[in-house]
């Protein structure tokens, strides 16, 4: 038989105890948890973009400019039909003072037009997000009211949100609508300002009251041809001064009181 070899091994030093961790307890299964449909959101009200509400203050306060610039223009007039003499000159000027108002307007004009054109763009998103959330809602309603008795309970909530919501979501809907209507027809006033500013600034009555006074006067040397013979002159008159027509048909009335 082989001998049986014993090996003697020299410890230096005892061995330190091995910490075992304990074995990881297995988890509890817990039961699945069903997340809660979430809640349909309630509609905000629509309210104005903070640039249209800025926009809106400067459009009013460019629609008084105007207002006063036609208060000048009226006042202008009565004042020139008052002086014993009115000369062409002085007609220039300050139908050249005038003229520098209205240019300042146009130039504000010009800045609100950006403003509301913006605040267009983001009212017409705003509707398209309500309007879409509204056919989306509309059909979600009429899914559930097809499924009739078979309606999942845990549905029902949801189903009495839908019934509440879409009314708002129309009526939300509505707001915006008039809203962009509203900016859409400023835009039109804005855009077409620079061709209608004259007609917009110029004291219009007094000047019909003019020329109907200087008619009279000129039937009394030209008969019934006075409108003919007093149109050619006015604009004659206009011509020959650089003046509107406005400002012509005033000088040319002024010349015949004095006759």
């Amino acid at each position: 038989m082989p001998k049986k070899i014993v090996l003697k091994i020299k410890q230096d030093r005892p061995q330190e105890p091995v910490e075992m961790e304990p074995a990881p307890q297995q988890a509890e299964e817990l039961p699945a948890v069903v997340e809660p449909e979430q809640p349909v959101p309630e509609p905000q009200p629509a309210t104005p973009p903070g640039g249209l509400e800025e926009a809106l203050k400067e459009y009013e306060e460019l629609m008084k400019d105007l207002d006063l610039i036609r208060n000048l223009d009226k006042n202008v007039i009565a004042h020139c039909m008052k002086l014993d003499d009115l000369k062409p000159q002085l007609v220039r000027n300050i139908v050249g003072r005038l003229s520098e108002k209205r240019t300042a307007v146009l130039k504000k004009s010009t800045a609100v037009l950006e403003k509301m054109r913006a605040a267009r763009d983001s009212l017409g998103s705003e509707f398209a997000g309500v309007e879409e959330e509204l056919i989306w809602s509309s059909i979600e309603l009429n899914t559930m009211q097809l499924e009739g008795g078979k309606v999942d309970p845990r549905r029902v909530g949801l189903r009495e949100e839908l019934e509440a919501r879409i009314p708002e979501l129309r009526k939300k809907l509505t707001t915006l609508r008039n809203r962009l209507k509203m900016v859409e027809d400023v835009i039109k006033n804005l855009s077409e300002l620079p061709r209608n500013i004259v007609e917009l600034t110029s004291s219009k009555e007094d000047i019909a009251k003019l020329f109907e006074d200087a008619k009279k006067r000129y039937m009394l040397t030209h008969g019934p041809r006075a409108e003919a013979v007093l149109r050619a002159e006015i604009d004659r008159v206009a011509q020959q001064e650089a003046i509107p027509r406005e400002y012509a048909t005033l000088l040319v009335w002024k010349a015949a009181v004095q006759r």
